[in-house]
């Protein structure tokens, strides 16, 4: 496991806000990080345009909750994610505007996507510590055909 590989801001509550775009596929949710200009949002309105549902545009609240991990009702420790109190049912969509979406509730993360060159082709498994659970840790570039690639690791987390 390793340190966030983005940044990120303690709230007074506990929780944790992050620069990052988050989309949800089967009410599993995916962290959508990276530098400024590297696709966040382009991947996201991707997904959605392929089916997952826009949790929060630029800015996600993190916090500690339960999730059901396989289905059957029993809970275990995992993370939500959600828009910030004051967020807007919205999505940048650089180059042509501000445009409203329908956002879903807080949604259960199912792991991280920092958009930045893969260390190689079939990656050894990492993990990032947020909000003291273990959640994957994926690293692509932002890629045609990234948003499909994503939808399918989301359903089967």
């Amino acid at each position: 496991a390793r340190d966030m590989p983005f940044s990120s801001t303690p709230l007074p509550d506990g929780r944790i806000s992050v620069h990052a775009t988050t989309v949800a596929v089967a009410d599993r949710a995916l962290l959508i990080t990276g530098p400024s200009g590297s696709g966040k949002s382009g991947v996201a309105a991707q997904m959605i345009a392929l089916g997952a549902d826009l949790v929060t545009d630029d800015l996600t609240v993190l916090s500690p909750g339960m999730r059901d991990r396989d289905g059957d009702g029993s809970l275990a420790g995992g993370v939500i994610a959600e828009m910030p109190a004051r967020g807007v049912a919205a999505m940048e969509l650089r180059g042509l505007g501000i445009v409203p979406m329908t956002v879903a509730g807080p949604t259960s993360l199912a792991g991280v996507l920092l958009l930045e060159p893969m260390q190689s082709r079939l990656p050894e498994p990492e993990t990032v510590l947020l909000c003291g659970v273990q959640m994957p840790l994926l690293r692509h570039p932002a890629t045609a055909d990234l948003a499909a690639k994503l939808i399918l690791w989301l359903k089967t987390r």
